[in-house]
C-alpha cells in the first residue's frame, strides 16, 4: 500500500480512536463540545459539552466522558454508546479519581457532601444506565473531603489516607481493610493487591480470596526507617515498586529526599535510579520509567532529566539523559512489543541529530537529513521498524514536516505532513493495525490543530 495522509478534522483535539477503526472522539476546538466521527464515512455525533478525556472499552462498545474541573474540583461525567445521539450524564459532582475496568462495564468515582462533611464511592454500572435513568450505587460513605480509588478488574480499593477498603463491584460488598501508611495499590490485572502498614511493613494479598501472598520489613530491609510511602505499583512479573519520602525533619527545613523501593517475595532494596519518581510508561504496564531531575544546585540551574528503565522483572533497560547540554538523549526512548529493541533519538545544538538502534548484540545510528521531531516517534507493531517526523528545509526556505521509516539499515522518506505533530501534549499519537494507521494531531493556524490519519 502506499503510504497516505488524511486530514480528519480540522480545529479539534484527538482523545481517542477505537481499536477497530470504526470511530474516533474529539473535542472541538471552535465549536463548543466533544464528538464522536464515524470512520471511514466521516458522519459526526455531539456527545456532551468539551470533555478534557476519554476512555474507550477495549471493544469499542462504549466512551466514558469526563470534563474538566471547575472552581469546586468537580467533573462532569459522561457514558456514550456508539449509536446512540448523545452522552449519558452520569454526574455533576465527581471529585478525584475516576476508576473503571477495561470493558466500561462501571465506573467508579468519589463525590463529597459539603453538608454532612462525608465522602462516598459511587458506581455506575453501565448495564443499566439508559437515556431515561443513570443511576449509581453508593457503596462506602466515610468521614472526610479525601477518598483516594484505584481499579483492578471488578474490584476497587478506596483509601482515606488512615484507612483503606477493598470493594468488590458485581456483589456491592466491602471488606475493611484496616489501617495504613500509604496509598495501597493492585497488580495490572487487579488479581494482587498491596498494603502499607505502620512500622514500615507491606503485605501482599489475592483479591478474590484476600489470602497474605507475602509480606517484608521493607524500611529495615531498606534501610529507610520511618519514610513515608508516596505511590506504589505491583507489575505483571510480582515485582513490587513504591516511592518513598524522608521523615519530616525539624523545622525549617523541609522533606525533600525521595527513594523508590522494589521488593519481590525474597526481600526489598533501593532501586538504583528510582529516586521516588518511577511508574509505569504511558500506555505499558511491562514498562517503567524514572525519571529525575538533575536541574539546580543551590547556586546554578540548568534544566536536565535523567530517565531510567526497567521491564516488569525490574531489570534495566536503559539509562538516557535529556536536557541542556551540547549532546543529549531524548528522555522518551522507545520499545518494540517484547522490549528487546529500543531507539532512542540524540540531539544537540554542536552536533548532528542521530537515532540510535540497541538490540541483542547490535547498535546501529542514523543521522536523518532534517531535525527530529519529539511527537511522532514509534515502532510499528508486528515488524522491527520505527517511523518519526523530521522538519526540512524546502528550497524556498520554507520550513516542511516530513515522515520516514527507519528498520535499522535503511531510512525511507514516506510522505509530507500538513504541520508540526505532537500539537497535544495529552493526546499525540495512536497506532491502529488492520489496516496499520497511525491517529496524530499536527499544529495548524495558532492556536488550532487538526487530526491525521496516516496509512502505511
Amino acid at each position: 500500500m502506499v503510504p497516505r495522509v488524511d486530514v480528519l478534522r480540522q480545529e479539534a483535539r484527538l482523545l481517542g480512536v477505537d481499536a477497530q477503526q470504526r470511530f474516533l472522539v474529539f473535542t472541538a476546538q471552535t465549536v463548543f463540545g466533544t464528538f464522536a466521527k464515524t470512520l471511514p464515512g466521516g458522519e459526526e455525533t455531539r456527545l456532551s459539552d468539551p470533555a478534557e478525556g476519554a476512555f474507550l472499552a477495549e471493544d469499542g462498545s462504549a466512551v466514558l466522558l469526563w470534563s474538566p474541573q471547575d472552581v469546586a474540583k468537580t467533573r462532569v461525567l459522561w457514558l456514550w454508546r456508539p449509536g446512540s445521539d448523545a452522552g449519558i450524564p452520569i454526574t455533576t459532582r465527581a471529585q478525584g479519581d475516576i476508576v473503571r475496568d477495561r470493558s466500561l462495564s462501571y465506573v467508579a468515582y468519589a463525590e463529597y457532601d459539603a453538608g454532612a462533611a462525608t465522602s462516598a464511592v459511587r458506581v455506575m454500572d453501565a448495564a443499566t444506565c439508559t437515556p431515561e435513568a443513570c443511576a449509581s450505587r453508593t457503596l462506602l460513605q466515610v468521614p472526610g473531603a479525601t477518598l483516594g480509588l484505584q481499579a483492578g478488574g471488578a474490584h476497587v480499593l478506596a483509601t482515606d489516607a488512615t484507612q483503606a477498603w477493598l470493594i468488590d463491584v458485581p456483589s456491592g460488598a466491602v471488606t475493611a481493610l484496616g489501617p495504613v501508611a500509604g496509598p495501597p495499590a493492585f497488580s495490572p490485572d487487579g488479581a494482587r493487591y498491596v498494603l502499607f502498614s505502620a512500622g514500615g511493613k507491606l503485605q501482599v494479598f489475592d483479591s478474590a480470596t484476600r489470602t497474605l501472598q507475602w509480606e517484608r520489613p521493607w524500611a529495615d530491609e531498606a534501610s529507610r526507617k520511618d519514610w513515608v510511602v508516596l505511590s506504589g505499583l505491583l507489575t505483571d512479573a510480582g515485582s513490587l515498586v513504591f516511592n518513598i519520602r524522608e521523615p519530616p525533619p525539624p523545622p525549617p527545613r523541609f522533606p525533600t529526599d525521595r527513594d523508590t523501593v522494589t521488593c519481590d517475595a525474597t526481600g526489598c532494596r533501593i532501586l538504583p535510579g528510582g529516586e521516588g519518581n518511577c511508574w509505569y510508561s504511558p500506555g505499558r504496564t511491562d514498562l517503567l520509567r524514572c525519571l529525575q531531575d538533575r536541574g539546580c544546585s543551590p547556586s546554578y540551574c540548568r534544566y536536565r532529566y535523567t530517565g531510567t528503565y526497567f521491564d516488569a522483572r525490574m531489570q534495566l533497560l536503559a539509562n538516557v539523559t535529556s536536557g541542556a547540554s551540547t549532546r543529549s538523549v531524548h528522555v522518551d526512548p522507545i520499545f518494540n512489543e517484547d522490549l528487546s529493541q529500543q531507539v532512542q533519538m540524540e540531539f544537540g545544538e554542536m552536533s548532528a541529530e542521530t537515532l540510535e538502534w540497541l538490540g541483542p548484540g547490535a547498535v546501529r545510528g542514523v543521522e536523518p537529513p532534517g531535525r527530529l521531531q519529539t511527537g511522532l516517534f514509534t515502532f510499528l507493531p508486528g515488524s522491527q521498524r520505527v517511523v518519526f517526523a523530521q522538519q526540512l528545509t524546502r528550497s524556498d526556505g520554507e520550513a516542511e514536516f516530513r515522515l520516514a521509516a527507519w528498520d535499522g539499515a535503511q531510512l525511507t522518506d514516506l510522505l509530507a505532513l500538513p504541520g508540526k505533530p505532537g500539537y497535544d501534549v495529552f493526546y499525540s499519537l495512536t497506532v491502529r493495525d488492520s489496516p496499520l494507521s497511525l491517529y496524530v494531531n499536527v499544529a495548524a493556524e495558532s492556536p488550532y490543530s487538526n487530526i491525521l490519519r496516516i496509512r502505511l
